[in-house]
């Protein structure tokens, strides 16, 4: 059910919201925590999309109500959490499937940003699965917000080591320093690839200067 899900989703998103993967093959096999930025509903897909391995989705216990992505998200094996975070349950499931070698993703704003913020302050939660499960988190990032029949480039950044954290006692304080880490590097992901764009395009502009 999850492949067909999983194809049937894609095939529509390419559809009217198409998008290019940049930097597939980074995901390598394994446990690990998928992040990115979220402007829709569809967002999910592309998470899915970096990886031939199950993911499970930290989603909001909101979906639920709704019997059809209810049933849904039990056939994906989604992970429902209260809006606050502190849903313990979410968490030791979360846990659970990366010890277990699974792949969990999730949209560490919190909600869809309707705003012209690049990215929204983090709920928190990434390092937290990081580094208890001990696992790299991948940086999954849309540029610009997805237009119906545009293009859109999601670029999967390079993995997110914690690893300086495995062994600490962590405080709040640790917490909050490590999930800024992340909040950076997703953010240090968007701007590597808008500059490369960026000097691109001007190297192709010289280049067209000299030819005349």
């Amino acid at each position: 059910m999850y492949k067909f899900l999983k194809a049937l989703l894609n095939f529509v998103t390419q559809i009217i919201h198409p998008y290019k993967l940049i930097g597939k093959g980074k995901v390598k096999d394994g446990a690990c925590v998928l992040v990115g930025n979220h402007y829709r509903l569809w967002d999910i897909v592309h998470m899915a999309c970096t990886t031939k391995e199950r993911v499970h989705f930290i989603t909001k216990k909101e979906l639920y109500k709704n019997k059809l992505l209810a049933y849904l998200c039990n056939k994906v094996e989604a992970i429902p959490v209260s809006r606050d975070g502190q849903d313990a349950k979410a968490i030791m499931t979360a846990l659970r499937y990366l010890k277990k070698g699974e792949k969990i993703s999730m949209f560490p704003e919190g909600t869809r940003n309707r705003t012209d913020q690049e990215l929204l302050p983090l709920k928190g939660g990434a390092a937290l699965f990081a580094i208890k499960a001990k696992v790299p988190v991948y940086p999954i990032m849309t540029i610009g917000k997805t237009k119906y029949f545009r293009r859109t480039p999601i670029i999967i950044g390079d993995p997110i080591d914690l690893s300086e954290f495995y062994e600490m006692k962590m405080s709040a304080e640790d917490y909050a320093r490590a999930e800024e880490i992340v909040r950076e590097k997703m953010l240090a992901t968007m701007h590597g690839y808008m500059r490369a764009k960026e000097e691109e395009k001007a190297a192709k502009k010289s280049k067209r200067k000299k030819a005349k």
